[in-house]
């Protein structure tokens, strides 16, 4: 799998908050951070789905892939 940088909420470290999805509780004064998918997956916080290329693609119009 090629990595990818993805903009997450940085008090609950889910896309999914950050794309106004399944909000946390912290959501209203959090901001972003980016993390590479392949860190998100070993996190397991939230479905791979949420997160996938297509979805990124979807909700912000492209994909940041990372070299190795």
């Amino acid at each position: 799998m090629r990595d990818y940088l993805v903009t997450v909420c940085d008090a609950c470290r889910t896309a999914s908050c950050w794309h106004g999805v399944l909000m946390c509780q912290r959501s209203s004064g959090a901001g972003t951070v980016n993390v590479l998918a392949s860190v998100l997956q070993d996190e397991d916080r939230e479905h791979r789905d949420n997160y996938s290329v297509a979805e990124l693609v979807r909700v912000c119009g492209s994909v940041r892939y990372v070299t190795p």
